[in-house]
């Protein structure tokens, strides 16, 4: 442990802040923070204020600071920041709209393109330069440096706020990338450039090309929450923020503002770890799912004998991301996502996010479009009042979805919401047994864990499509992120929480569903045939009926 007894952890995500404040002795106290609609920074130091108020923290009692987001997952799965340049070695220029011969609909008539190019990079912004290192990493034609200075030009008149930089076989001898980032920078010094060899040293160059490209698509982004993050954490005399990275371990936020890309899943990440650390040993040796859901994603990971598998690329949003991570799946469905009724009459939910502003629109903060947060408030699934002391508004929420699913569908209102909530489990269900399948385990022989704001609101459904009979909800499961950065799985053995039996303090009594268990930090949805307890350890165990 550090000298000073508090750690803080931070995880941002897109509809709150989640922060706890974690004692040596295994004291605990957690909020939720509206984000709303500012800068990013702005509501993580408004969260780590509120917090160290609320818990009586001095800036000299915290030993370290540690934050994790969603905002690069997010990022990827709606694609809403503006294009990227690419440099790339002459010849090559469309090796990244190419992508690999992949048809993964093995059915569909028309097959969309594996890489959004016009989102990300479009035939406009690609370049092509002289130049050819070999696949022994020698020099068989210097770098055509007038190709160079004309690129640049043109990367300048077109205003792009990053370059990738992808050349021939750059992970064997990276001179020639080198030279590029050199004259961008000396040229251009606010562009935010990525060059493969340091972001993707490996062969394949649609991999490495992709995974640069994706790195410079979220750093202008990043770069600057960030750096905003640690200068108001200065300024209050608190620990520089450390970052939970994608595959686990907690890096200094320099690192990861130099390759945001290692954010993309780092808050589920740090709600895996979490889990880890919170589960008992008993459902530490058996097979363990758990499904985290917030407000723009689903994120679905394995646990055998209490630790985590990993991969060594990642999928987000059908963006591959060459690099080693916690293998988690993740899926365009949370509390944020946009309902829309297609003109054939299915029912389409996500990718788009209302986020958290104006986010739902039972939130009461001008959003119109209807969301599965909203289907959730029209069913009297969610509290009046959100853990983060936000009010719902239900009259907006069902204006929102009878003219957006209930009025185009033709169905009442309570059955065009609970058409959604069906659909949106249906999805997570399918996600989560691909996930299992592929690994090898049926999901019928694991225990699910649900986490998150909503992982406790779809679980049950969500385990009964997928042929599993248990569920259990730990304590604190609504800021199991923010949990998960302060007490990773190698404390799992520390003082245990002493906070962990209040988080169902006032549920009600125990039945036998369906019903709403509005929680501190989280809502627990029964549906018919399940039942409910509290066991020992303080979580809650949702079982099927036989």
């Amino acid at each position: 442990m550090t000298a000073a007894p508090w750690s803080l952890g931070v995880d941002m995500g897109g509809t709150f802040v989640d922060a706890v404040a974690l004692h040596e002795d295994g004291r605990s106290v957690a909020i939720k923070h509206p984000r709303a609609g500012r800068r990013l920074a702005e509501p993580v130091v408004e969260a780590i204020d509120r917090l160290c108020a609320e818990a009586g923290i001095a800036p000299e009692d915290v030993g370290r600071v540690v934050h994790g987001s969603t905002v690069i997952t997010n990022l990827l799965l709606e694609l809403n920041e503006p294009p990227v340049a690419l440099l790339l070695t002459r010849g090559f220029g469309d090796v990244p709209a190419l992508a690999r011969q992949d048809r993964r609909a093995l059915y569909e008539p028309v097959i969309a393109p594996a890489v959004p190019e016009a989102a990300l990079f479009p035939a406009h912004r690609r370049f092509e330069i002289g130049g050819r290192i070999d696949a022994q990493g020698h020099e068989v034609e210097p770098l055509d440096l007038s190709a160079l200075e004309a690129a640049a030009d043109a990367i300048a008149a077109a205003g792009v706020k990053a370059v990738a930089v992808c050349l021939l076989f750059s992970h064997r001898n990276p001179a020639h990338e080198r030279q590029v980032g050199e004259r961008l920078r000396a040229r251009l010094a606010q562009l935010h450039i990525s060059l493969s060899h340091e972001v993707d040293p490996a062969p394949r160059e649609f991999e490495r090309g992709l995974t640069t490209a994706l790195d410079a698509y979220a750093k202008p982004l990043a770069t600057g929450y960030l750096q905003t993050l640690a200068d108001a954490l200065c300024t209050r005399r608190l620990p520089a923020p450390m970052l939970m990275h994608s595959e686990g371990t907690i890096r200094p936020w320099q690192d990861l503002a130099a390759r945001p890309i290692g954010l993309a899943m780092s808050g589920p990440c740090a709600a895996l770890r979490g889990v880890v650390a919170c589960l008992d040993e008993g459902a530490r040796r058996g097979a363990v799912l758990t499904l985290d859901v917030g407000g723009t994603s689903a994120d679905i990971s394995l646990l055998d004998g209490g630790h985590p598998a990993f991969a060594e690329s990642l999928e987000c949003g059908g963006l591959g991301i060459r690099q080693r991570c916690v293998d988690i799946a993740s899926i365009a469905i949370g509390g944020g996502s946009v309902l829309q009724v297609l003109a054939g009459g299915a029912l389409r939910i996500g990718p788009r996010s209302q986020g958290a502003w104006p986010g739902p629109a039972a939130y009461g903060q001008g959003g119109r479009l209807a969301t599965l947060s909203d289907a959730l408030c029209v069913l009297g699934r969610l509290p009046v009042q959100l853990a983060g002391g936000l009010a719902l508004d239900r009259r907006a929420a069902e204006a929102a979805l009878a003219h957006d699913v209930a009025q185009p569908l033709g169905l009442p209102l309570a059955g065009a919401a609970e058409a959604v909530v069906q659909a949106a489990a249906a999805h997570m269900a399918e996600a989560l047994k691909t996930h299992a399948f592929q690994r090898g385990l049926d999901p019928a022989d694991a225990l699910l864990v649900a986490v998150g704001g909503g992982g406790a609101q779809h679980a049950a459904e969500v385990a009964a499509l997928a042929g599993m009979t248990a569920v259990r909800v730990l304590p604190q499961a609504g800021v199991m992120a923010a949990l998960g950065m302060v007490r990773g799985p190698e404390e799992s053995t520390a003082a245990p929480l002493r906070t962990a039996r209040e988080a169902w303090a006032g549920i009600a009594p125990q039945g036998h569903g369906p019903t709403a268990l509005f929680a501190s930090m989280t809502t627990v949805w029964v549906p018919a045939g399940w039942r409910w307890r509290i066991e020992d350890d303080g979580a809650l165990l949702l079982e099927a009926l036989a």
